[in-house]
C-alpha cells in the first residue's frame, strides 16, 4: 500500500472513531433483568426511545447514562405498530433531538449498541434496500447486516445523521425505524405532507415537452397536492456539491395511484427544489402549493442514488379526506 492509500484509510478511519464518539453521548444501557440489557437512545433531554419488542413489560427501569451514572426511568408510551417504547427519565440528560439522516442504497450504515456500562459497540454496513412499509405508513429500511444485538441502538449515515434505530427484521437481517417514524411517536409530529410529479429525467438530458394542463380546482378552497409523504433529510455532505444545498425531504411514501407514483417518483427519493423554490424549509412546500397551483405544471429537482434528476409535475387537488 502506497502512502497516499494509507494516509486516505486513516483519515477514513479517524472519521469513524469521531462519529462514534460523538454518538456515544446519547446511547444508553436498559437494564432489562440478571446481566442483561438492551440499547436505548436518547431523543431529547429527557426522553429514551427504543425497540417495544426488545423491551420486557415492567414498571420501571434502570438505565445507564453515557456518563456512566445510574438514573431511572418509566414506560411514557409503546406503540407496537411502529415498534417503538418511549422511557420518560427522572433527570435532565442535557440531549438534544438528533437530526435526521439519508437513507439511500448502497450508502453506508453504522449500527451502534452498548456494553452494559454504556460505552459503545459498532458495526458499520450498507442500506441493503428500502421497501415501502404500509403498517407504518412509510418505508422500510434494511441493512445488510444479521439480526442486531444493536436492538434499540441508533443507527447513523456517514454524516452522522439518524437514519432511524435498530430492531430484527422477519429474516433476522438488521431493519431500521425510520427517523421519521420516531418523530411521529414521539413528538407527535406527521409524517404525511403534502406533495405530487410525472415524466423523470437525469439534468442534462432533454426530456419531451409536457402538454400543459389547464388552470382549475381551486374553487373548492382545497391545495395543490402531488401525494407524497415527505421527512426533512440532511443531505450528505458529499453531494452537496451535486444537490447544490445541504437539506431536502426525503419521500417516505406515496398514495397508490396518485400524482407521484404516476410520474415515477420513489420511497428514498430527496426532493431539492419546485420551480426552483427551495423544498427543505418548514414551511416552503406549504407556502408553494397554494390552490393557484392547482392544475398547473412545475419542474421538482430531486436527488436519486446520487444522481441530480428533474420531473414535469402537474399539480392534483388536495383530496377531500
Amino acid at each position: 500500500m502506497d502512502d497516499a492509500a494509507a494516509d486516505a484509510l486513516i483519515r477514513h478511519s479517524e472519521a469513524l472513531v469521531s462519529l462514534v464518539a460523538r454518538a456515544a453521548g446519547s446511547l444508553v444501557a436498559i437494564r432489562v433483568g440478571g446481566a442483561k440489557h438492551i440499547t436505548g437512545l436518547l431523543w431529547r433531554d429527557d426522553l429514551v426511545v427504543t425497540s417495544d419488542r426488545a423491551l420486557p413489560a415492567q414498571d420501571g427501569y434502570t438505565i445507564m447514562l453515557p456518563n456512566g451514572s445510574l438514573a431511572s426511568c418509566r414506560s411514557s408510551q409503546r406503540d407496537a405498530g411502529a415498534n417503538l417504547a418511549l422511557l420518560n427519565l427522572d433527570i435532565s440528560t442535557g440531549a438534544v433531538r438528533p437530526r435526521p439522516g439519508l437513507a439511500q442504497v448502497g450508502a453506508l450504515a453504522l449500527a451502534l449498541g452498548t456494553e452494559a456500562d454504556a460505552s459503545p459497540t459498532v458495526r458499520m454496513g450498507s442500506i441493503q434496500r428500502l421497501v415501502r412499509n404500509p403498517a407504518s405508513d412509510g418505508v422500510a429500511i434494511v441493512l445488510n447486516l444479521a439480526g442486531p444485538a444493536e436492538q434499540g441502538g441508533p443507527v447513523l449515515d456517514a454524516a452522522g445523521g439518524l437514519i432511524g434505530i435498530a430492531d430484527i427484521g422477519p429474516m433476522n437481517e438488521t431493519v431500521v425505524i425510520p427517523h421519521a417514524v420516531i418523530a411521529r411517536v414521539a413528538d407527535g409530529l406527521p409524517v404525511r405532507d403534502v406533495e405530487q410529479p410525472p415524466v423523470m429525467r437525469a439534468v442534462g438530458r432533454v426530456a419531451p415537452p409536457a402538454v400543459q394542463p389547464a388552470r382549475g380546482g381551486g374553487a373548492s378552497g382545497r391545495r395543490g397536492w402531488l401525494g407524497v409523504a415527505l421527512q426533512p433529510i440532511t443531505v450528505p455532505e458529499p453531494m452537496v456539491p451535486r444537490a447544490g444545498q445541504a437539506s431536502g425531504r426525503m419521500v417516505m411514501s406515496m398514495t397508490a395511484g396518485g400524482p407521484a407514483e404516476r410520474a415515477g417518483l420513489q420511497v428514498g427519493d430527496v426532493l431539492l427544489a419546485l420551480n426552483g423554490h427551495s423544498a427543505s424549509g418548514a414551511h416552503a412546500l406549504r407556502a408553494f402549493m397554494g390552490a393557484d397551483r392547482i392544475g398547473t405544471q412545475i419542474e421538482v429537482r430531486l436527488l436519486r442514488d446520487g444522481v441530480v434528476m428533474l420531473a414535469n409535475v402537474v399539480v392534483a387537488e388536495q383530496p377531500a379526506y
